[in-house]
């Protein structure tokens, strides 16, 4: 059930909407902020209505998510394949899969080289000159952004940040993350993994 709360703070009221529900023995909570005017009757129904149906959303989505961790999990990436069945098997539209694969990052929809190098072009690395060592790179391995070598070795990304900016530029293998790179060190390592 939807409760309307209120809470007060320097006099002045804020109202939201508070619903609980107990999953796998864990009680999750949600809140959402309705205003400093307490709705009348009529805008209350509505506001609670839409917010129930945002939560079965939230929750089908969550759901969605982790059915796609588990498949990458297993063999790297979302396939056309298996988002196709799931559409079916869960009744889905493919847009709306489509939508949450594309929006959350970490999926992945085409096939990873065994190493994955991610380099990064946020403003501190793009300061320090990201866009010379991801040209670079490219050199080296003849990929661009978003391919893989001919022998499955390596495949490459260019993100926005690794959250090394005190060490920029930086590139991300296999979830470590180099920093102060040159082009020196960045051959280095890739010869390393060859």
């Amino acid at each position: 059930m939807v409760e309307l709360r209120r809470l007060v703070l320097e006099n002045v009221s804020y109202y939201y909407l508070f619903h609980s529900v107990k999953r796998n023995n864990e009680i999750l909570k949600y809140n959402k902020y309705v205003g400093i005017e307490k709705p009348d009757e009529t805008e209350l129904k509505t506001l609670k209505e839409n917010f129930l149906k945002n939560l079965e959303t939230h929750s089908n989505e969550k759901n969605t998510i982790e059915l796609f961790q588990e498949i990458q999990e297993k063999e790297g990436y979302v396939s056309r394949e298996n988002i196709v069945k799931l559409s079916k098997e869960l009744d889905i539209p493919l847009i709306e899969l489509t939508g949450i694969l594309t929006f959350y990052s970490q999926f992945k929809l085409s096939k990873q080289g065994k190493n994955i190098i991610k380099l990064c072009n946020g403003t501190a690395c793009n300061i320090k000159r990201s866009p010379i060592l991801i040209k670079y790179v490219e050199e080296i391995l003849k990929i661009k952004p978003g391919e893989i070598t001919e022998d499955g070795k390596f495949s490459l990304e260019v993100v926005n940040c690794i959250g090394a900016c005190a060490r920029a530029p930086t590139m991300m293998i296999n979830n470590n993350i180099y920093g102060e790179l040159t082009k020196e060190k960045v051959e280095k390592l890739i010869e390393k993994l060859r």
